[in-house]
């Protein structure tokens, strides 16, 4: 029984000092990492969601939203599988991050739009807008919808956009200016805002 109690014993400070020889080494105060040390993943300063979400099972999605040139740019964002139109419209009214921010993009929704994703039929999406739609800026309106039409037809299931504002379904303007010629509009009325 003694020898037991000793083997159990020796076996426990063998793992004991094992598991404290591969400890990290502990500063008293925090240590900058040369940038040639830095790990890869942290180092990608285009980042704008944290690489901890990719780990959660989020999947890569592509809204859009405008480039300095005021040309529509896609812009990842991760989202729950299966990402559906109303999570791309929530990702597009959060507009761009802080680095997108400082690289010049923009994004012609109003800040306190609601876009609501309605019933999707044959591939077209209506997409219900709010009351911060009624009085667009001068030469904004072609871009919100722009925004829109491309970030919801990045989904597969979404081939055409109808749009619903005060209970009516409105002609929306497109990359012309002028407006739509019917009531769906589809990425090819955007071609103009594409680099």
């Amino acid at each position: 029984m003694r020898f037991r109690r000793l083997l159990v014993l020796g076996c426990l400070a063998v793992v004991m000092t094992a598991v404290a020889s591969c400890g990290l080494p502990i500063d008293s105060s925090p240590q900058a990492i040369p940038a040639n040390e830095m790990p890869l993943a942290l180092s990608d300063t285009s980042a704008t969601i944290p690489s901890i979400s990719r780990l959660l099972g989020s999947i890569p999605e592509e809204i859009y939203l405008l480039g300095p040139d005021a040309q529509l740019v896609g812009k990842i964002r991760y989202l729950r599988p299966p990402p559906t139109p109303q999570e791309m419209l929530d990702a597009l009214e959060a507009g761009p991050a802080p680095t997108e921010l400082d690289q010049g993009i923009q994004s012609a929704i109003p800040p306190s739009a609601n876009l609501i994703a309605g019933a999707l039929n044959g591939g077209v999406l209506t997409v219900v807008l709010d009351s911060s739609f009624g009085s667009p800026r001068p030469g904004q309106a072609t871009y919100e919808f722009a925004q829109i039409v491309y970030t919801v037809t990045s989904l597969p299931q979404v081939r055409g956009v109808l749009f619903e504002y005060g209970d009516a379904i409105i002609q929306p303007v497109v990359g012309s200016g002028s407006f739509a010629a019917g009531f769906v509009v589809r990425r090819a009325d955007y071609a103009q805002l594409v680099p």
